[in-house]
């Protein structure tokens, strides 16, 4: 409230823009994500249930989720990342100047999407988080999905090189995981944005699990980290991650919640009497059932592809 944007051009999505020191305002990327999923969560719950058109559902029903979203994430998160390392090799040449003094980033000058605000060096981190395990849980889904599927329609007992290879990840491992990009983020360039139903993988399921695949070799390095990753232990890592994700994610939908519930005790009267308490409202439990659906996916997955170990929680 009270924040005054002037016109300029932000690709930080579901950032939180507030009033900032010395008259700029400061922007923290991806704070939406992190901390209220829940209003995020809620919205697909009611755009889905407001779909009613008859005769143009196919271009109804999209989710907030996407990829043209992911794509936007994936950019924003590595501008984050570069600006980082930039400040860090300045900082250790001499170079820093009294205008970062305090790790602030201000203007697109210093990050390309940044706009006319400043960032924090802590603003800086919780985006990169923010990012970084939505396009993890995007792409680890879409794994999930796809490894039912062949589970559903295979016999137990499949060669973990079929398996593999049907995933997209035959090879991978002890030491030959995809190359992280550390290139400079171009300038954004302005587009006219592709309409959410007009995306391939809207109603194109192959088209769909093409992204989240290319998205999941993006992030293979940052998930497995230095791990002795080999054909029999990278699915059971991946599976673990992605039960995490969600459980976090779960966690995080009804904490959300609680803190608006909490705040909204405290300044309305008679609020708690018309509104429903998280650990009964509706989005809340379906967060939580779909972490419990991943789990129990996961572990379906193990039984009939033979894959051991895939139900410890990893982050």
């Amino acid at each position: 409230a009270g924040v005054q944007l002037p016109p300029q051009r932000i690709t930080l999505p579901f950032s939180l823009i507030t009033e900032g020191p010395g008259g700029m305002n400061q922007l923290t990327p991806g704070w939406l994500l992190q901390y209220s999923p829940y209003t995020v969560a809620r919205s697909e719950v009611k755009f889905a249930n407001r779909r009613t058109a008859k005769r143009h559902d196919f271009y109804t029903g999209w989710k907030i989720l996407r990829a043209g979203t992911m794509d936007l994430m994936l950019d924003a998160r590595n501008a984050l990342v570069y600006a980082g390392q930039q400040r860090q090799q300045q900082q250790s040449g001499g170079e820093g100047s009294k205008s970062n003094k305090g790790g602030v980033f201000k203007t697109d000058r210093a990050i390309p999407g940044l706009g006319a605000n400043q960032l924090t060096e802590k603003g800086r981190q919780i985006g990169i988080k923010a990012y970084t395990d939505a396009l993890q849980r995007y792409s680890l889904r879409g794994l999930l999905d796809r490894l039912v599927n062949l589970a559903a329609s295979q016999q137990k007992g499949s060669s973990m090189v079929d398996v593999l290879r049907h995933v997209g990840l035959e090879g991978i491992g002890g030491g030959n995981l995809p190359a992280v990009d550390t290139n400079a983020p171009s300038k954004p360039v302005v587009n006219w944005p592709i309409l959410p139903w007009n995306e391939a993988s809207h109603t194109d399921a192959e088209a769909s699990w093409k992204h989240q695949h290319s998205v999941l070799l993006n992030e293979l390095p940052s998930i497995l980290g230095n791990s002795n990753t080999n054909n029999n232990n990278i699915l059971p890592q991946l599976l673990q991650k992605c039960i995490a994700l969600e459980d976090d994610h779960a966690k995080r939908v009804y904490k959300s919640k609680s803190r608006d519930d909490a705040r909204g005790v405290s300044t309305v009267p008679g609020y708690k009497d018309v509104h429903i308490p998280a650990e009964k409202d509706s989005v809340v439990l379906a967060a939580k059932e779909e972490a419990d659906k991943v789990k129990s996916d996961a572990q379906l997955v193990g039984d009939a592809l033979c894959v051991s170990g895939v139900t410890r929680s990893r982050l």
